[in-house]
C-alpha cells in the first residue's frame, strides 16, 4: 500500500522531535519510501515545495527570477520525464537550504562499489601488501578535527597515527 504524503510529513516530524538531524532524516526517508534526495530533504525539513520557494526568495532576493512551488517541482522530478536539472549554482543554493553538500541532493547509481578500497580490505590482505593503516586515515581525520570542526592539518593527523599505530614513522 502506498504511503501518503501526509504519513511521511508525520515521520520526518516525529524524527526532528527525536533529534534526529536533516541528513539521518532525509537519509531514512529515501531508504523507506523510495524517495529522490530533493524531495527527502525538504520534507526532513517540514517543508512544502512553496515553504521551500519562500525561504529560497528570502535567502537570495534579487539573484534571478522569483522561485515558485513550481520550480521546486520541476528540480524534484528531474532527471524524470519532465523535470529540469538544478544548475550548479542552484544545487550549491539547495544544499545550503537543506544544510547538506550538494552531491547529496543528487539522484543515481553509486559507482563507489566499483572501488576495492571501498568493498572493504581484509587485515591480512592489508597486511600482506603492506598497507597496515587501510581504514585508519578517515578515524584519525576525525579524531584529529579541531574544536572548530576544522579539517586537521598532515602535522595532527601524523601525530595522531604515531599514538595510535605502534611503529608509526611520519612521511617525509
Amino acid at each position: 500500500m502506498p504511503v501518503t504524503t501526509a504519513h511521511v510529513r508525520a515521520e520526518a516530524r516525529q524524527l526532528r522531535a527525536f533529534g534526529w538531524s536533516f541528513r539521518r532524516i532525509a537519509s531514512r526517508l529515501q531508504a523507506r519510501h523510495g524517495l529522490r534526495p530533493l524531495v527527502a530533504y525538504r520534507l526532513a525539513h517540514g517543508w512544502t515545495q512553496e515553504d521551500a520557494a519562500r525561504r529560497w526568495n528570502e535567502r537570495w532576493p534579487g539573484s534571478g527570477p522569483v522561485k515558485t512551488g513550481k520550480a521546486w517541482s520541476y528540480w524534484e522530478s528531474w532527471p524524470g520525464k519532465g523535470g529540469r536539472a538544478p544548475s550548479a549554482v542552484t544545487l550549491w543554493r539547495l544544499a545550503e537550504l537543506y544544510r547538506c553538500r550538494p552531491g547529496e541532493l543528487l539522484d543515481g547509481p553509486d559507482f563507489g562499489d566499483l572501488d576495492a578500497r571501498a568493498a572493504g580490505v581484509t587485515q591480512a590482505g592489508a597486511e600482506a601488501s603492506g598497507d597496515v593503516c587501510v581504514g585508519l586515515l578517515p578515524v584519525a581525520v576525525a579524531l584529529a578535527r579541531g574544536e572548530e570542526g576544522d579539517l586537521p592539518t598532515t602535522a595532527s593527523i601524523e601525530a595522531l597515527l604515531a599514538g595510535l599505530v605502534s611503529g608509526w614513522v611520519p612521511a617525509a
